[in-house]
């Protein structure tokens, strides 16, 4: 599962979102990998750090966006300590962007062959398009124009 949140993000709207979205599909045998930019700096203590905890068991305690003399751990992975029990997380550079990659190598997973696949089909209509136009108006654009404005 992959999870963003904007740094200006309701954080309790993700904690409990993400709360029900794992109880959905939970049960024993699940061995559950989320990733993402969770916009919690895993390099210092915090409020929002052990609430997260709480929940989940991070595993990247590296810098993975470094600005200057300034790093922060902001992206993470988090696994199931008790179900993935031999694995590694490295940060991996790639150069693509001022967040660093990171890669988690699991050494025991069982994968089974499953025979069904999962298609997303969106419908693209005047009312979807107009959907999608005034959920972008409610973005924060801040970062994006100040970005703009340094290259222009």
């Amino acid at each position: 599962m992959a999870v963003c949140r904007a740094s200006t993000g309701n954080f309790n709207l993700l904690l409990n979102g993400l709360d029900g979205k794992i109880k959905t599909f939970y049960n024993v045998d699940l061995k559950l990998i989320i990733c993402g930019d969770i916009n919690i700096n895993y390099l210092t203590d915090s409020d929002k750090k052990r609430q997260f905890d709480a929940m989940l068991s991070a595993i990247v305690h590296f810098p993975t966006r470094s600005q200057g003399y300034f790093s922060t751990a902001i992206d993470n992975i988090f696994i199931n300590t008790y179900k993935f029990i031999n694995y590694t997380a490295s940060p991996l550079y790639n150069g693509l962007s001022d967040h660093d990659a990171q890669l988690l190598i699991t050494n025991y997973v069982n994968l089974q062959s499953q025979n069904h696949y999962i298609y997303t089909i969106r419908n693209i209509n005047n009312y979807s398009i107009e959907k999608f136009k005034t959920r972008l108006n409610y973005e924060s654009w801040t970062v994006f124009l100040v970005i703009m404005e340094i290259w222009m």
